[in-house]
This record gives C-alpha cells, sequence and structure tokens, in this order.
C-alpha cells in the first residue's frame, strides 16, 4: 500500500499562499461592493428597480443560447452609465431569479465575471438534469454519453478514446450528421462554449493531443451519481432492471464522496 505522503514546508507554504490570496480577493470583493452601494445612492429608486428588471430579462434570453454570459455584455447592453454599480444589481437579479424564478445566477469565471443560470424548480434531486430546450433532446442524450464517459473513465478523457468510442456508435466524427451535423465541431466548440466540456490541449503534444473533462455547468446542473444511474440503465438486463450501482465500484465511490463534498460545501 502506498505510504500518504506527509505534508511538509512547501504544503504549509502553499496554504499559507493560498489563505492570503483568498483573504485578497474577499477584500476585493468587499471593497467593490462598497464602491458599487455608493454609484446606486446616486440613482432613483425608480431607476434602479427598472434596471434590475431589465438585467433579469436580459439574463433569462441570453441564457437559452446556453453560452456563458459576460459581465461586459451585462454592462454593455443594460448597465450602460450605471455599470460601476454592477455588483449591486447583480446581487438584486440573482435574488429576483431565485425567488420569482426558482433560477440561480451562477458566477462561474471569477476573472472573466461570466454568469450561467441554473433552474433549481426542475433540478429534482432524484433524476439527472440537464436544462436544455425541449428540442434539443438529442443534443442531451449525445452529452450525457460524453459525460458518462469521462466520469466512467475516472473523470478524464483522452480526445482519441471518445471518438473511437463514438465511431462505436455510428458517429463519424470525420462526416457530417443528419441530426448533429459537425460532430467533432458540436463537441469541441459548442458544447465548450456553453460550459459543459473542457477540451484541454496537452502540453509538448506534437500533433496535439487533447483530454476531456467536465465543464462547469456539467457540475452544478447534473451529478456523478445521476450520470452513474444513467450508466446503470444503459447496461440494464434482460428482465430490463438497472445494473446496481455499487456494480462499479470505484466509480460508486467517487460519486458519493463527490455528494458529501456538495454537503460539505467543498465543491
Amino acid at each position: 500500500m502506498p505510504k500518504a505522503k506527509q505534508k511538509g514546508s512547501r504544503g504549509t507554504q502553499k496554504e499559507s499562499d493560498e489563505d492570503v490570496e483568498m483573504s485578497q480577493v474577499e477584500s476585493t470583493q468587499t471593497q467593490s461592493m462598497t464602491q458599487a452601494q455608493k454609484a446606486v445612492e446616486g440613482i432613483s429608486a425608480a431607476e434602479v428597480d427598472r434596471r434590475v428588471n431589465d438585467l433579469v430579462q436580459y439574463l433569462l434570453v441570453a441564457d437559452q443560447k446556453k453560452i456563458p454570459i459576460k459581465k461586459q455584455d451585462i454592462n454593455k447592453e443594460v448597465l450602460k452609465e450605471y455599470s460601476r454599480a454592477f455588483p449591486v444589481f447583480i446581487e438584486r437579479a440573482k435574488e429576483k431569479l431565485r425567488g420569482v424564478f426558482g433560477i440561480e445566477c451562477v458566477e462561474i469565471d471569477g476573472k472573466q465575471k461570466t454568469y450561467i443560470l441554473v433552474n433549481n424548480l426542475d433540478n429534482d434531486s432524484d433524476q439527472a438534469h440537464l436544462d436544455w430546450p425541449e428540442d434539443d433532446h438529442s443534443k442531451t442524450g449525445l452529452l450525457m454519453i460524453i459525460l458518462s464517459l469521462i466520469f466512467m473513465n475516472e473523470n478524464v478523457l483522452p480526445d482519441t478514446l471518445l471518438w473511437h468510442t463514438l465511431k462505436k456508435l455510428g458517429l463519424e466524427v470525420e462526416h457530417q450528421h443528419e441530426v448533429f451535423g459537425d460532430v467533432k465541431k458540436l463537441i469541441t466548440q459548442e458544447f465548450v462554449r456553453q460550459g459543459y466540456i473542457e477540451y484541454i490541449r496537452l502540453p509538448n503534444t506534437d500533433p496535439p493531443s487533447y483530454e476531456l473533462k467536465w465543464g462547469q455547468r456539467a457540475k452544478l446542473e447534473t451529478t456523478k451519481k445521476h450520470v452513474l444511474e444513467f450508466v446503470c440503465q444503459i447496461y440494464a438486463g434482460e428482465d430490463g432492471q438497472p445494473m446496481d450501482l455499487e456494480t462499479w465500484t470505484l466509480q460508486y465511490q467517487d460519486a458519493i464522496k463527490s455528494e458529501e463534498d456538495v454537503t460539505n460545501g467543498l465543491q
């Protein structure tokens, strides 16, 4: 059995650096909110309400494209001359989305300030959920297959293995598909832009090699347990009964740990 690595001075220094960085981020966020609150004081209550309502509508419409919404686009299209008060407006819009529509507005990239919407009302804890328009069920099915392949391969999937597996399913990435069109473009561009998949180039590879991981939106809209249940349904027996989740020992343990991390606020 491999010995557990002892945490030395480097580990302690790294934790210290992370604590300092987190403290600096929190301080910056506090200063930004304070400045935004001062900026809002110069705006009439009626105008604040109008801009919040405009922002809510903008977020609902923009999210239909399933592409993360950028702060700079919100400022340009909605807030305009009131962009300095962005932190206040986005927080009030979040409250309205949560209270009225049951939707969470989640920041997925702190540096770029991008946001996605996650529908809490539809995200039943007992069933897998990926929030796609009704006419995109075929894409949802393909996405679930890809997320399953990633998860079952210990959360990282070489692109060569993906293309090989899809070929066995009748999806040739070199040819146009009658339903999906350009399959490779759909996966490596559209699914990536929407935040469902990370398509990562491996360093020092020529020709370039890539691997796939779950994107932030996938982590928010479904769970590893839901995906494992999906896999067990695919491998159902002749009697139609799904496989037992614990048949996949490593994946089951990973799914349970992931749920515990969410419960403990670690994810």
